[in-house]
C-alpha cells in the first residue's frame, strides 16, 4: 500500500514544529516560572511613543532633559512622562504586573525569573531578578 502525503500535512507539521521550537526557547520550570533575558525600559520608548525606533536613542540624541543615556532615559519617562517599566527582549515587550520591582534596575540588561499572568498582553509577575 503506497502512501502519499500532501501539503496541507506538510505545512502543518512545520507549522507545528516551529511552535514547539519556539516555546522552547523559553526556558520553563515545572513551577510556570519563565526566564527571559532584556533590557529594563519604559513603555514611552518601547513602544515608540515620544521617540522614533523604539529606543532611548532618539531622546539622547535630542537632548531630552532628563534623558542622558539609558538609565535616565527610562527613570523620566516613568517618572516624568507617565510610562511604566517594562522588559524588552529583541523585538518582545512585556508588561509587569508588579513593576516597582524593576526601578531600580532601569535602563540595564536582567535577567528575570516570573510567571505569564496574561499572555494576551504579555504581563509577567516578576518573582526574581538580576542584572546580566
Amino acid at each position: 500500500m503506497k502512501t502519499t502525503i500532501d501539503r496541507e500535512t506538510i505545512t502543518t507539521a512545520a507549522l507545528l514544529v516551529l511552535m514547539l521550537v519556539l516555546l522552547a526557547s523559553y526556558s520553563y520550570s515545572k513551577d510556570g516560572v519563565v526566564t527571559l533575558r532584556g533590557a529594563i525600559e519604559d513603555s514611552q520608548c518601547a513602544f515608540n511613543v515620544h521617540s522614533e525606533g523604539h529606543s532611548h536613542d532618539w531622546m539622547i540624541k535630542k537632548g531630552v532633559v532628563g534623558a542622558r543615556d539609558a538609565k535616565s532615559c527610562t527613570l523620566h519617562c516613568v517618572r516624568d512622562m507617565g510610562g511604566k517599566y517594562v522588559l524588552v527582549v529583541k523585538d518582545e515587550v512585556y508588561r509587569f504586573d508588579n513593576e516597582g520591582v524593576a526601578e531600580d534596575f532601569a535602563g540595564l540588561k536582567v535577567k528575570i525569573g516570573a510567571t505569564m499572568t496574561d499572555a494576551k498582553t504579555q504581563t509577567v509577575h516578576i518573582i526574581t531578578i538580576e542584572k546580566e
